[in-house]
């Protein structure tokens, strides 16, 4: 008797007898099991049908809202729940993007509404029910002020990494960092756009299994603020279970992180200047503005002061951010799991560039940068004093090339490598730590600059990360792209490395070198660039990038 394949109800089995070709049979059952198992187009979620679009790296649903729109009463409250909706909801258009001010760059990414809080999936081919992906849940950049989920397409790394890929809004600037006492008595838990992340881990929690992924392995990573994001989501109690590997492209929590009495002195002087003075009427007066008013209301930023940077970063709250990130990761209070970090060499040019050659078309000047570095920590004190003409004599335009050139690296160092250092240096007396240097010199830069090269810039990586051009408007809308064989061959082995990572917590690619783990003692770095992939060893980077000297800086207290 022929075998009848198990699939066939009882009615099949007998017509199927009758057939003596159960060959043909069986391929229609394995047909028929792989189509039941197979993600399509349409998902079921906890608020509603989703109808997406097939593509050529496979299935995207586009502008999926995770929360309610923080809008009127609920400006600055905790996301609140999406309203569920009947019949199926087209995900085929991206979201409006959050509100970013107008007037710093890159401004005009998408429309900008306060009714932003929206996520995009992207769905690989071989995504199944049955064999559930990782998932990797991108936050992005751009300084707590500006950006968005759907400048970044997550198609051709969910392909070619086998993962299921989450691109996520969260408010931004005054909108999602604002403090003040009126709000704390309303509720303490402020942070809302690390709130805002944390809400849609909770729906990628309920959900994401409809779209193939597996719940149990959601890697959280982000660039820039996105990266501090990340970092400040493994302090936060809130965010406990949420997800199980974190990856920190450029952007530690530890060296850009206010106080709460500073985060209170920028909110208080925001009130002042809407006229919402405080007491009773205070937030009522605050959430009765326009969004546009309640947008330029807020104070400018400076790209090449770090405390400028810095005001719109996450602050100690008590609820969301209970300590200070230096002092929770030096007593080992976060959340375990694999961390993979890195910076990238050259991370200093862009802001540079956008402080002064983009702004106004001629470079920094020597009496510039001494100011930059005399002014840059408030500190008049006689070792404030001294800090500075160490940092001036070690940074000296002489040894760099130029004032630019000076600066640029004193940032980079700073602000990005040897934080980065730092934490994964703490990092690895606790968890697995890898770490990786991004050296590509020649990545295409935003815009032809006749001032400065900009090397292996800010962000630079991240056309590597996800195979695929990223929109920005820093200055021009043309999008940036990797461009040689070597360089898409870089972003494949790049690719693979946060895929693998995703999947099972280490970089590592079965037969390729290992990537080996930091620890303090040799302290391992992977370094990424097209002439090839190496390992720098006792304390190279560290070493190249006057670690040593920022380290001395940091003991000093001098706010340098």
């Amino acid at each position: 008797m022929p075998l009848i394949p198990a699939c066939l109800t009882t009615l099949a089995k007998r017509d199927a007898l009758r057939v003596a070709i159960p060959g043909v049979l069986l391929s229609v059952c394995l047909v028929g099991n792989a189509l039941a198992h197979t993600v399509g187009a349409t998902v079921h979620t906890d608020a509603g049908t989703l109808q997406g679009a097939a593509t050529s790296a496979g299935t995207r649903f586009l502008g999926v809202p995770f929360a309610a729109p923080p809008v009127g009463e609920l400006r600055w409250r905790a996301p609140q729940p999406v309203a569920a909706w009947s019949g199926v909801r087209p995900a085929q258009a991206a979201s409006p993007t959050c509100m970013q001010d107008p007037r710093i760059p890159p401004a005009g990414i998408g429309n900008n509404s306060e009714d932003c809080l929206y996520l995009n999936v992207h769905v690989p081919p071989q995504a199944s029910m049955a064999k559930p992906l990782p998932v990797m849940v991108w936050v992005h950049g751009g300084a707590f002020i500006n950006g968005a989920g759907s400048q970044y397409d997550g198609g051709t790394l969910a392909r070619e990494a086998g993962v299921v890929v989450v691109t996520v809004n969260y408010r931004l600037g005054i909108f999602g960092a604002l403090a003040l006492e009126s709000l704390a008595a309303e509720d303490k838990a402020a942070n809302y756009a690390l709130q805002d992340q944390q809400a849609a881990l909770r729906w990628v929690q309920r959900n994401i299994a409809g779209f193939g992924g597996d719940a149990s392995r959601v890697t959280l990573f982000g660039e820039s603020a996105g990266g501090t994001s990340v970092c400040n989501q493994l302090l936060s109690p809130t965010a406990k279970g949420l997800f199980h590997r974190a990856i920190i492209q450029s952007g530690t929590c530890p060296s850009v992180q206010p106080t709460r009495a500073q985060a209170l002195a920028v909110g208080n002087a925001y009130a002042e200047k809407l006229g919402c003075a405080a007491g009773p009427g205070q937030l009522a007066c605050l959430r009765g503005q326009s969004a546009a008013t309640a947008l330029l209301a807020s104070p400018a930023i400076d790209a090449a002061n770090a405390a400028s940077l810095a005001q719109f970063s996450p602050h100690v709250d008590g609820v969301v951010l209970p300590e200070q990130a230096r002092q929770a990761f030096r007593h080992g209070r976060f959340h375990r799991m694999p961390v993979l970090l890195g910076n990238n060499a050259d991370e200093g040019t862009l802001f540079i560039a956008l402080a002064f050659e983009l702004k106004r078309g001629s470079p920094m000047t020597e009496a510039e940068f001494k100011a930059m570095v005399q002014g840059s920590g408030g500190d008049a004190s006689p070792v404030a004093a001294l800090a500075s003409a160490i940092v001036l004599n070690a940074y000296s335009p002489s040894r760099y090339g130029s004032p630019n050139l000076s600066a640029a690296a004193l940032l980079g160092d700073s602000l990005f490598a040897c934080p980065t250092q730092a934490l994964a240096r703490t990092l690895s007396d606790h968890v697995p730590t890898y770490a990786y240097e991004f050296q590509e010199k020649d990545t295409p830069a935003f815009v032809s600059d006749p001032f400065m090269p900009w090397g292996a810039f800010h962000a630079a990586e991240l056309p590597f990360v996800f195979g695929t051009r990223i929109v920005t408007t820093i200055p021009s809308p043309d999008p940036r792209e990797v461009s040689t064989p070597a360089q898409r061959a870089l972003s494949a082995q790049m690719m693979a490395y946060w895929g693998r990572f995703a999947a099972t917590g280490q970089p590592g690619v079965p037969g390729q070198k290992a990537w080996p783990r930091f620890n303090r003692l040799l302290q391992a770095t992977q370094t990424l660039k097209s002439q090839g992939i190496g390992t720098e060893l006792l304390g190279a980077t560290y070493l190249r990038h006057q670690c040593l000297l920022w380290d001395t800086v940091a003991v000093l207290g001098t706010g340098l």
